[in-house]
């Protein structure tokens, strides 16, 4: 009957400092029936040592262990988890819910038995036995009900498989490659919630309905780790809330008259799932070189941030896909300072549009396996790892941010393993070369390679005269270089009072995965109480185009107030956004200092300004005589194209060529 699943289902448990719970959760799948397990893997999400070698002392060799290093949130651990499997079938089980003996062998029984089957869950049950969920559904309103939940019925009443949206990933079987199609779990819902709903809302599209069979059962210890109070996560159920109604609110809406009992994950005739908005994920970029350089090969572009959408994200993915055509993709990887899935690195690269680097690699990698080239972007005068590439090295200073004394000391031997700095502006390269003066150390050469900037040429982008919007793009987080959207709501507060003149403010920007991030977004979303203000936390890059296609200003108020003298660490040392916005026709409005203001000098746009009231005053001219606003508008778009993806490559491959 189960042929297909004998020795076929790898086990994914992810850990977080519960190594007793863990160990439980994997012995319990070692005492499952049947023998359709082939293989348990315990992802370690950045637990302390002392709690990892316990953790690895407890399973005693049950599972294979693998230390990521640091804390990549439930849904890239799982992701690295899956990457790893060798089965075709992947269990995904939290390290928080124990499988009863029955629960695997029902679990196949369906995927095996009813044709069209995308994905299967179980019947979670409270420790005392009752109920906890029994499969899920996905309202219009964004929320999600858990079946069973809260009912009168024990688990007997519940008898007979069904279709539902969604079944809780702390127990879910599906196959490893409909896993991997729909791109596993996306760092849009990090640290926690929603992951799960959009990934079988996402394996309905495209594979089959997703099913609950009540006979599989599971004991679960809800919020175990989701409720750790370290966490503070009290706040983002609502953010993701309004992520997961940006991406599948419509959908949700035009299939809520044709819902039937039979049928509720399908998605029925006339409920279309999400479209891409005409723009390739994958597509590669055209330029001007096509051969590979000289002695270069093999190359890796590191980072040792987070790999979250950003400026300095989009610049290196740039450089990668660049690399990408000149070496094969199979040439090139990311790295970073701990292990990312693959799929994390195809999810960046479809948030820029750029083609994805063939692999990722660790510093330790990098080290026994030294590429021909590395590129190596850091925040620092001196560089967060030593070049060792062996032909080429290059640091990408995104800026001379201030540094503890002991790394400055720890990395200053790393300079001259570099051939080359590169930085995105003038201004940057006066601080860099300043920084490296005061330290005493010979500066290599520092070449100025402006970041790719503009974006798809939008093919039903209407004309300035027809737009209303004013918008705000940036990272929602406080201190040091944060994007001052406060001042952006009070600039459009300033022109609806002062100037009569009413505007809907759109803020658009990626959360991190913290709770100081979250305490901004929300704090901002009071600040904003009685404008006509929506908000786009993590949106997606369909979002994000129409969203600037569409508006008629945007504002960037990044180092507002600030003393570029004193704090020019503060200040905006490029500025992508403006560019981007000028690419798609909106009208860029920026704080005047530093790299804004080189840019809008660049592009000859008359529009900074220096207090919240002149930039008022110049938004409400630019409505106020639309016809010089559209022509404005128009002369953007053309003048933006020297900051393209196209002009970076070519700006790349000379500076390449230039050197070898």
């Amino acid at each position: 009957m189960a042929a297909g699943f004998r020795g076929n289902i790898s086990v994914v448990i992810l850990n977080y400092d519960r190594p007793d719970t863990t160990a439980k959760s994997v012995e319990c799948v070692q005492q499952s029936n049947g023998d359709f397990v082939r293989e348990i893997i315990v992802v370690d999400n950045g637990s302390p040592e002392a709690s990892v070698d316990a953790l690895e002392k407890a399973i005693d060799g049950a599972a294979r262990l693998i230390r990521v290093g640091t804390n990549r949130y439930f849904g890239e651990g799982n992701n690295i988890g899956v990457e790893e499997a060798e089965a075709d079938f992947i269990l995904l089980l939290n390290n928080d819910a124990f499988v009863e003996p029955d629960c695997i062998p029902e679990l196949v029984k369906t995927m095996q038995q009813t044709p069209g089957v995308a994905a299967v869950g179980p019947m979670f049950l409270y420790p005392n036995g009752s109920v906890q969920e029994v499969g899920g559904i996905a309202l219009t309103s964004g929320d999600v009900t858990q079946i069973g939940k809260g009912a009168i019925w024990g688990p007997d009443h519940y008898t007979e498989q069904y279709a539902v949206d969604y079944c809780s990933a702390a127990c879910l079987l599906m196959r490893r490659a409909d896993f991997m199609a729909v791109g596993g779990f996306s760092f849009r819902w990090e640290p926690a919630y929603y992951e799960d709903v959009d990934l079988c809302l996402s394996l309905a599209q495209r594979f089959g309905s997703v099913l609950v069979n009540p006979r599989a059962r599971v004991v679960h210890m809800e919020s175990l780790t989701t409720g750790d109070p370290r966490m503070r996560l009290e706040t983002q159920v609502d953010i993701n809330k309004r992520v997961f109604m940006e991406k599948w609110g419509e959908f949700l809406r035009r299939r809520q008259d044709l819902l039937s009992l039979d049928g509720v994950g399908a998605p029925p005739a006339g409920a279309e799932s999400p479209k891409l908005s005409g723009v390739s994920g994958h597509a590669v970029r055209d330029a001007g070189l096509r051969r590979r350089p000289d002695g270069i090969n093999t190359a890796v572009v590191f980072s040792p941030y987070e790999l979250v959408p950003g400026g300095g994200e989009r610049y290196i993915f740039e450089v990668a896909s660049a690399l990408n055509e000149a070496l094969g993709s199979d040439n090139v990887r990311m790295g970073s300072t701990h292990r990312y899935s693959a799929l994390r690195l195809r999810q960046m690269s479809d948030a820029f549009g750029v083609s994805a680097a063939g692999g990722f690699c660790t510093v330790e990698q990098l080290k026994d396996a030294p590429p021909d080239l590395t590129v190596v972007m850091g925040n620092e005068v001196v560089p967060p790892i030593a070049g060792y590439g062996r032909r080429y090295n290059v640091y990408m200073c995104q800026f001379p941010f201030g540094a503890a004394d002991e790394y400055i000391r720890s990395n200053m031997a790393s300079i001259p393993t570099f051939d080359e700095i590169w930085v995105n502006s003038n201004f940057t390269r006066r601080y860099v070369n300043g920084h490296l003066r005061l330290l005493g150390v010979p500066a290599p050469k520092i070449r100025v390679i402006s970041p790719p900037s503009t974006l798809p040429a939008a093919l039903d982008a209407p004309d300035w005269r027809d737009r209303t919007t004013v918008l705000t793009v940036g990272r929602f987080f406080k201190g040091g270089h944060n994007k001052r959207q406060d001042v952006a709501i009070d600039i459009v507060r300033t022109l609806q009072e002062q100037f009569g003149r009413s505007v809907k403010l759109q803020m658009v920007g990626a959360l991190h995965a913290n709770a100081q991030s979250r305490d901004r977004f929300n704090e901002l979303v009071q600040l904003a109480q009685g404008l006509d203000c929506e908000f786009f936390p993590n949106a997606s890059r369909e979002r994000l185009l129409d969203l600037y296609s569409h508006a008629a200003v945007l504002i960037h108020a990044a180092g507002f107030g600030v003393d570029r003298y004193a704090y020019p660490e503060r200040l905006e040392h490029f500025g992508i956004v403006p560019v981007e916005a000028a690419s798609r026709g909106a009208i860029p409005v920026v704080y005047g200092e530093a790299g804004p203001a080189e840019v809008l000098e660049l592009l000859e746009c008359p529009t900074t300004f220096r207090s919240v009231r002149e930039a008022a005053a110049k938004i409400d001219g630019l409505f106020a005589d639309p016809d010089r606003a559209a022509a404005l508008s128009t002369q953007l778009v053309k003048r933006s194209e020297m900051f393209s993806s196209e002009a970076f490559r070519s700006r790349v491959y000379e500076a390449l060529a230039a050197v070898l």
